[in-house]
């Protein structure tokens, strides 16, 4: 039994038309579902208030003197401090209340696989049972 070559290459012309024109359709589907959902979002959004919470400026006077002397710090270990410094003010204009940050102290950390506290978390999120 012998198959003729043009109608193999008819047969195979068609599957690919057939399988890139899904796609397309595949692709237009869901940009459209994109856009009404992103539409519904915006509005939900607009009605609501912004997640923006006002920093209150804090002025420290010139003449206090601290009782407690500071620590030798490398450059980089000031920004941790600074960064740190700053997610407690946040805290602290959330939630009207004051904080002060006494010491911050490096601990070892217990997952040596995970290699940071960002790596462990990473690790459970994704290792978590659906």
């Amino acid at each position: 039994m012998v198959i003729p070559w043009t109608k193999v290459w008819a047969v195979v012309i068609t599957g690919l038309v057939v399988v890139f024109l899904a796609l397309v359709l595949l692709i237009v589907f869901v940009q459209i579902f994109g856009k009404i959902f992103s539409g519904i979002t915006n509005k939900e959004k607009k009605g609501s208030k912004p997640d923006v919470i006002p920093v209150p400026q804090v002025t420290v006077p010139e003449n206090v003197t601290r009782s407690v002397p500071e620590p030798v710090v490398s450059g980089d270990d000031d920004e941790v401090i600074a960064v740190i410094s700053a997610a407690v003010a946040m805290m602290a204009a959330r939630d009207g209340k004051k904080y002060a940050v006494r010491s911050i102290n490096r601990t070892e950390n217990r997952r040596r696989s995970a290699g940071s506290v960002w790596g462990a978390a990473g690790q459970r999120e994704n290792t978590l049972p659906f």
